[in-house]
């Protein structure tokens, strides 16, 4: 999570948008953990737990890239580092 901020922070000027989706907690719990974490981003609920069906997510942590244009281009599953979560999304924000 602190590496998601940091690369919120660091790319949001070039017109990245980060909402994270809290599965299964309450507003309450969610919002704490965002408080804990330093988290700046929307957090979505998602307390019915359609999310990980909508996008076949195998397992927690999962991201989704969507481009400009609300496509989504790729999906991924498992924790990234840093530097995997700027490749990742480089080439939606180059993309006009």
């Amino acid at each position: 999570m602190p590496d998601l901020e940091r690369l919120y922070e660091s790319e949001r000027a070039r017109g990245l948008v980060v909402l994270g989706v809290d599965q299964g907690e309450s507003a309450e719990a969610a919002g704490a953990f965002a408080r804990t974490h330093g988290v700046t981003f929307p957090i979505l609920l998602d307390q019915d737990q359609r999310y990980g069906r909508a996008y076949a997510a195998i397992g927690l942590p999962t991201t989704v890239i969507v481009d400009r244009s609300g496509h989504i281009i790729k999906g991924i599953d498992g924790a990234l580092t840093l530097a995997e979560m700027h490749d990742a999304v480089d080439p939606a924000l180059r993309a006009q």
